[in-house]
Order: structure tokens, then sequence, then C-alpha cells
């Protein structure tokens, strides 16, 4: 007679089915594995600030307050539209404002070389790296006044400070080219190998300039009021791409 197979003589274990408990390590972290990295993804994550602190500066993913690059970028925009650029005169006073121009610019010159007869080296140095904070002020300037004025509706005023800044950029200005053009006739008696305004170095005061400012103003303002940084840090530069575009 064959073997009969019935499944009611099987023992049968308990059922094999997926609890509804989540247990309690799926949602600690595990600090052991990685207790650096713990202590940095601990930190707080509502640090608080207002809404136009992350339009023009940003935080890192440890809540510390750093440059925007969006706005540098923007600033190095400027600068290259602006340097080598001439003066701009009024037409009637032209001729006089050119004379004057020319003279103050002699007198940077003269200046300079009184301190050549001892170390032209460091007074190049010197001059270099003021132009080069010139410049980087002018062009930070340039681009603080468009992103101000284009946040002004028609029916408003311009502000007073709005004004003040304007009257400075166009000073900075000034001073920018008289420095460049002053650079350009005695660049030669310093005694270096290279005696241009390099933009790499540019770019890195202005990122300096708004990394002293985004620390300031962190300092100034974190926990005062506004939108929890991690949800900020995606608008932020999102925001700030649609004004640089649109400046």
């Amino acid at each position: 007679m064959a073997d009969h197979f019935d499944p009611a003589d099987q023992e049968v274990g308990p059922e094999l089915v997926v609890g509804n408990d989540t247990p309690e390590s799926a949602y600690i972290p595990d600090t052991n594995g990685d207790p650096e990295g713990a202590e940095k993804r601990a930190v707080q994550a509502n640090i608080q600030l207002p809404d136009w602190y992350f339009r023009k500066h940003a935080l890192n993913d440890f809540g510390k307050p750093v440059f925007n690059k969006v706005v540098a970028d923007g600033i190095m925009k400027v600068f290259d539209a602006k340097f080598g650029t001439p003066m701009t005169y009024s037409e009637d006073k032209r001729e006089d404002e050119e004379k004057y121009f020319d003279s103050q610019c002699n007198q940077i010159i003269d200046g300079q070389r009184v301190l050549l007869e001892v170390d032209p080296q460091s007074t190049g140095l010197n001059f270099l790296q003021l132009c080069t904070r010139t410049w980087s002020e002018f062009a930070s300037i340039c681009y603080e006044y468009q992103d101000a004025m284009s946040s002004i509706t028609v029916a408003e005023d311009i502000p007073d400070w709005l004004i003040q800044r304007e009257e400075k950029m166009l000073q900075l200005g000034r001073k920018a080219r008289l420095l460049a053009s002053a650079l350009d006739n005695i660049g030669h008696d310093f005694g270096l190998r290279n005696i241009e305004i390099e933009r790499f170095r540019v770019e890195k005061a202005v990122q300096d300039r708004l990394q002293r400012l985004a620390e300031y103003n962190y300092n100034q303002h974190a926990d005062a009021s506004g939108k929890v940084k991690k949800d900020m840090n995606t608008e932020s530069t999102a925001h700030m791409k649609s004004i640089v575009d649109g400046a």
C-alpha cells in the first residue's frame, strides 16, 4: 500500500509573519559606529534667522555662517563688466573732469615714488593689495546697490541709506579707476614679476568680505526671528539666483 500524506498529521509551528512593532534599533542612531559623525549630525536644526539673512548669506551643514556663493558669483560678474572701463564724465564738464582725474592720478604716482626709495617690492605689494581690495569693494557695492534697487517698487521712495550707497558706489568706482591708472604708470618701478590686478585675488577679497559680513550678521541676529535654517538653505539659493538673473 502506498504511503499516504496527510498535512493534518504534520506538526505546525508558530506562523512566521512580520510584526507590527518597530524595533527600537530602527530609530536610534548608531553613535557607536560613527561617534564623531553622530556628534556633528546632532547640531541643533532650529537656528532661526531673519529671511533677509538667507538672501545675502548662508549656513553650512553644521549651522555655521558662510558666504553665499551665488552672491559672490554675482559680484564677480559685476567686476568682469566694470574692470578696464574708463571713467564716465558729464558732457558739459568733460574736459575739466578729465584734467582733474589726471591730476589726482599723478598725485598718487608721486606719492608712491617717494616710497620706492626703500624696499620698492614691499611698496608695490601694498599698492597691489590696495588696488585689489578697492576693486572688490567697488564690485560688491555695485551688486548690493542693484540688489536693493530691484526690490523697490515703483510706488516706493528710494530710502536715504540707498541714496548714500549710490554715492559711495560712484566714489569707489572713481577710486578704483584712479588706482588702476596709477598702477599702469608706475607698476614697472616696483620690481615685481607680476603687477596686474588679478581676478582670482579680487574674488578672494570678495569672498573674505562676504564671510565677515555673514559672521557679523549671524552673531547679531541668530535666533532673533525667521525661518529654520535647514528649510531655508534651498530656498535662499533659488531666491538669490532669481535676483542675480534679474539685476
